[in-house]
C-alpha cells in the first residue's frame, strides 16, 4: 500500500545564487485540516535528491508501521564539492538554503506544525548535526547515521587517516581561518550552543560502524565523549562489525523510530531514552 506521493520541484535560492532541485514525500491521502511536521532529509556525498527514490519504501513501511508519524519530509540537491551544507564567506550558502529556505518553501505549500526533525548520512549526517546545533530550539530530533565529522576541533589537529577520499576536501573547505572552521565543526558548535542545546530537549541520535572505511567511527566517538562531558543527553550505537554503507536498510529504519518517537513524545527526557539504548 503506498503511504506516500512523491514530487520534485525546483526554485531558485538566493542562499545560492542557483536553481536548487529538491524532492518531497507527503501523505499519499491528506486529511482535511491536518498540519504535518517537517523532517529535513540531508543527502550524503556524490548523491542528491533523488536517495529520496531510495529511501520511499522505508519512510512507507514506518508509517504504515506506525512508527513514524505523518510527516512531509524533503530533500534538496547539494553539491559536494563547493558544498558540503556550508556557507560560505561571500559565496553560496548551502547550510542557509536547508536549514531557512527549503523550510520557507514548504511552509509555503503545506500546512505545518512547528515540529521540525533532521536525519542524514555521511555528509548529510554533518549537515544535520549542523543544524539542530546552530538552531536547537527549531528542532525535536537530529539522526545522525555515520557523520562525516572528525576526531578534532581544528583543521590541523585532524589526523593524516581521517583526511582520506573526500573528507580532506572538506577539512580544508570548512574555514582557513579559527574562527571560520569553528563555525562549521560540529563539536565546536556542540561547546558554543551546549546549554540552549540541553534545554531545548532536542532528541540526538549518533551512530556510526565500527568498520566504518572512512575512519568515520573516530569522529563519532570524539563527539559521543563530549556530548557526554557537556551532560548533553543522547543515544549512541557503536555498530560492531559494520562498514560505512553496510546495513543501509536497517540503520535508516531504526533511525526514522527515533524520530518518530521525538515528533510524537510527551514523555520526560528519562521516559523518552528508557528502552532504547
Amino acid at each position: 500500500m503506498t503511504q506516500s506521493l512523491m514530487f520534485e520541484d525546483a526554485f531558485e535560492s538566493t542562499a545560492t545564487a542557483s536553481t536548487v532541485v529538491y524532492r518531497v514525500l507527503s501523505p499519499a491521502a491528506p486529511n482535511a485540516g491536518e498540519r504535518l511536521p517537517v523532517i529535513l532529509h540531508l543527502h550524503g556525498a556524490m548523491s542528491s535528491s533523488a536517495f529520496l527514490e531510495v529511501a520511499k519504501p522505508i519512510y512507507d513501511a514506518a508509517w504504515l508501521n506506525g512508527t513514524l508519524p505523518r510527516a512531509i519530509v524533503a530533500c534538496a540537491s547539494t553539491p559536494t564539492m563547493g558544498g558540503f551544507y556550508i556557507d560560505r564567506p561571500d559565496g553560496a550558502a548551502w547550510e542557509r538554503l536547508v536549514a531557512t529556505e527549503l523550510p520557507e518553501r514548504l511552509a509555503a505549500r503545506f500546512a505545518l506544525t512547528e515540529a521540525r526533525a533532521a536525519i542524514g548520512f555521511s555528509m548529510g549526517g554533518y549537515g544535520a548535526l549542523k543544524l539542530a546545533f546552530r538552531q536547537p530550539e527549531r528542532y525535536r530530533a537530529v539522526a545522525a547515521m555515520c557523520p562525516a565529522i572528525f576526531p578534532a576541533e581544528t583543521s590541523v589537529e585532524v589526523p593524516e587517516k581521517n583526511r582520506g577520499s573526500v573528507l580532506g576536501e572538506l577539512n580544508l573547505a570548512m574555514g582557513e581561518s579559527s574562527d571560520d572552521y569553528s563555525n562549521n565543526c560540529v563539536q565546536a558548535l556542540l561547546r558554543r550552543n551546549h546549554e540552549d542545546i540541553a534545554a531545548s530537549g532536542v532528541r540526538i541520535l549518533l551512530e556510526c560502524g565500527e568498520r566504518d572505511e572512512l575512519g568515520l567511527h573516530d569522529g563519532a566517538m570524539h563527539l559521543h565523549h563530549l556530548l557526554m562531558e557537556l551532560q548533553v543527553d543522547h543515544l549512541w550505537h557503536s555498530l560492531p562489525g559494520i562498514g560505512h554503507a553496510d546495513a543501509g536498510t536497517t540503520r535508516l529504519e531504526k533511525a526514522l523510530a527515533f524520530l518518530g518517537r521525538a515528533l510524537a513524545e510527551t514523555a520526560s527526557t528519562e521516559e523518552f531514552f528508557d528502552g532504547l539504548c
